[in-house]
């Protein structure tokens, strides 16, 4: 049975509901969805009416548990209801008709000031309700399911060799993987992913960019300014992306505004450290770790995610850099990405050593917890 939807943090998601639910979905991801076949890892439909309480127990605040999963309230912030019904097999409601092994339903229930928040802060209302409708359901399935740890970091080819950029937001990393996408590379994300060590799988989201900044990365359909987004961006279709990489080496991008580009190798563990460290500094993630530990307290999923065990195993046997980028402009993100491809080295390009590209679907490995 085919449904639509997408494959997104490794997942293969089903969306299923009216069309102004699948199109609140597609807008998480500036892409239209597309027909994927059964199976499914995550089901995403409307919550159709309000659950009674009295069918559920209190866990803490807003937070609900009872037969159908974990029930919780305004997610977030969001104004949101959901239901996560996570399944240790396949999914056992017949009303659900697929094999998802974990299914969010959503409801649009804000208080008056949500209401009011949503329609004031139009740019944090949209990303809020992308990640609560899909990028927190599909990070939670890969976390839950798939033994998987969230990163904060991008992905991108450079002269076919698969580098992951670390570091903080805002140092520069979108600005890279749009400039080696416009040279023709490809991608599997430039700023949210998940990984179990080994492979990323990119989290499928619009590219964000500085006003000023232009690239042919985009599609011609969104060559002008898209959509606005937080901290003076605006969002551009991704093309050119990957469901997954290998990655094979590792930068970890800082600025210097004062300084010029350089790039230097550092330690294994630094690299690591600096990883874990970003990706607990996200923004995009401040709300799902709050998320995760309701849910445990719920019965389901881990507590935590083997962060720093999948930062190690992703870094222990990979060439290690740090890049600094100079001072700002076209030139210096364009001569980065240079610089960059340059130090690969002839030892990562030899036969047999350039990674195997990967498009592939997250292996099952059993239920949640």
């Amino acid at each position: 049975m085919s449904e639509r939807g997408l494959i997104t943090a490794g997942q293969r998601v089903a969306v299923k509901g009216p069309e102004s639910f699948r199109d609140a979905v597609s807008a998480a991801t500036g892409e239209r969805l597309t027909r994927i076949d059964d199976p499914y890892d995550l089901l995403l439909d409307p919550l159709e009416r309000a659950p009674s309480l009295r069918e559920f127990d209190p866990v803490t605040r807003g937070v609900w548990v009872g037969p159908d999963g974990a029930l919780l309230s305004s997610v977030g912030g969001s104004g949101f209801t959901q239901l996560w019904s996570p399944f240790s097999g396949p999914a056992p409601d017949a009303a659900a008709g697929t094999s998802a092994r974990v299914r969010v339903s959503s409801r649009w229930a804000p208080s008056s000031a949500e209401r009011g928040a949503a329609r004031v802060l139009r740019q944090r209302n949209r990303s809020l309700r992308a990640q609560v409708l899909l990028h927190y359901p599909a990070l939670w399935s890969a976390l839950a399911v798939g033994g998987m740890a969230p990163l904060h970091a991008s992905v991108v080819e450079v002269e076919g060799v698969p580098v992951l950029l670390a570091g903080p937001g805002g140092v520069g990393k979108s600005s890279l993987v749009a400039d080696a996408l416009a040279r023709g590379a490809r991608a599997t994300c430039d700023n949210l992913g998940v990984s179990d060590g080994h492979i990323v799988h990119g989290v499928v989201e619009p590219l964000r960019l500085p006003v000023r900044h232009r690239s042919t990365a985009t599609t011609p359909a969104s060559a002008s300014a898209g959509s606005r987004a937080a901290h003076g961006r605006r969002e551009h279709v991704f093309t050119g992306r990957l469901t997954s990489l290998r990655p094979a080496l590792v930068a970890v991008v800082r600025r210097d505004d004062r300084g010029s580009t350089r790039l230097e190798p550092i330690r294994q563990e630094r690299a690591a450290r600096e990883l874990v460290a970003g990706t607990y500094a996200a923004g995009e993630l401040q709300r799902f770790w709050p998320l995760v530990a309701h849910l445990a307290l719920a019965g389901f999923g881990p507590v935590h995610p083997d962060l720093e065990d999948v930062a190690d195993r992703l870094t222990r046997s990979l060439p290690c850099y740090e890049l600094t980028l100079g001072r700002p402009g076209p030139a210096t993100t364009a001569a980065a990405a240079g610089r960059l491809a340059s130090i690969l080295g002839p030892e990562l390009l030899e036969a047999g050593s350039r990674p195997r590209r990967l498009q592939i679907a997250t292996p099952r490995t059993g239920g949640p917890s």
